[in-house]
């Protein structure tokens, strides 16, 4: 009887006390970490990477909001100021119409990210389209699609980028879509090797086998194992989009004035810092040329180290 008295009132006792759900704590292992989390910690360990992300974020938000919370157009002549220095008032100098350099290096900041961003945008779409459909086809689809890919690679692009944009006028969209349809191909032939390799695998198999379709198949599960090639081709293509975008304003077919571009101040700055020693004219158009590219290629290199599957993880 004692015994039954016992069991009971532990019986009483359990059911009065609240229940916990036991988790992988109560287990000693820790939670499992999704894969953007692992990511995040690989990339913060790369130092450069993480400094040059926020430098980007900095210059992002400058470019943005800077020359509305200046007190200068960018486009105002004022020849009382012309040809001045760096000073308090113009902290990056003026030029020889009088218009206040800093707000022109954020305007045409705003101008040549823009450009860049929308650039990827469009090569990375193009790129992807065509390296998926000619690693998922194969055969015949795939061989004319490569061979297309060599057509574009063996465009002198410089040239073709000169030519349209002569031709058709220097708009934003025409700029944009010539340097997109000239590079996309890298990301096409990335994408095309990863689909080569992933879909003969079992999970692709098992999507067939319950009835999944083609673009099923591509957009949920080849697509998403792509991403990572594909993110870093995107950021290190944001630097070269710049680079062409800058060149094309130096030689005179990009955005025309009074329109500010990085690269169209270079070009206006030639004559003034080599016969007049206006340093400044040319010194902060490329120095933002290359802190932006140089943090891009930092940036990108972080991005290839995490989004490694040899070491997320880790």
């Amino acid at each position: 009887m004692s015994k039954l008295v016992k069991h009971t009132d532990d019986a009483s006792l359990a059911a009065a006390l609240p229940l916990r759900p036991v988790g992988a704590a109560d287990l000693g292992h820790a939670a499992p970490r999704s894969r953007w989390s692992d990511t995040w910690r690989q990339f913060r360990r790369h130092r450069l990477a993480l400094v040059s992300l926020a430098v980007l974020a900095l210059m992002g938000l400058a470019v943005i909001v800077g020359p509305a919370l200046l007190p200068y157009d960018p486009e105002r002549i004022d020849f009382a100021a012309k040809s001045q220095p760096p000073s308090l008032a113009h902290p990056m100098g003026t030029d020889e119409l009088g218009r206040d350099q800093l707000v022109r290096v954020l305007d045409g900041g705003r101008i040549s990210l823009a450009v860049a961003l929308a650039v990827v945008v469009v090569a990375m779409t193009v790129g992807v389209t065509v390296g998926a459909v000619a690693g998922y086809a194969g055969g015949v689809v795939d061989n004319a699609l490569m061979r297309l890919v060599d057509v574009f690679y063996s465009m002198p692009g410089l040239f073709v980028i000169i030519l349209v944009v002569t031709l058709v006028g220097p708009r934003f969209a025409t700029i944009v879509l010539v340097l997109g349809l000239l590079r996309w191909m890298t990301t096409a032939r990335l994408v095309r090797g990863t689909f080569l390799s992933l879909r003969e695998k079992e999970f692709v198999e098992a999507a067939r086998a319950v009835g999944a379709g083609h673009a099923r198949i591509v957009v949920r599960h080849l697509l998403p194992n792509t991403m990572s090639p594909v993110i870093v081709a995107a950021t290190l293509g944001i630097a070269g989009a710049i680079l062409t975008e800058s060149a094309l304003s130096f030689l005179g077919v990009g955005f025309q004035p009074p329109q500010a571009t990085w690269g169209r101040m270079l070009q206006e700055a030639q004559r003034t810092v080599v016969n007049d020693g206006q340093w400044w004219r040319g010194f902060f158009p490329g120095l933002m040329i290359f802190l932006t590219i140089l943090a891009v290629n930092f940036v990108g290199d972080g991005l290839r180290d995490a989004l490694d599957p040899r070491r997320v993880g880790r």
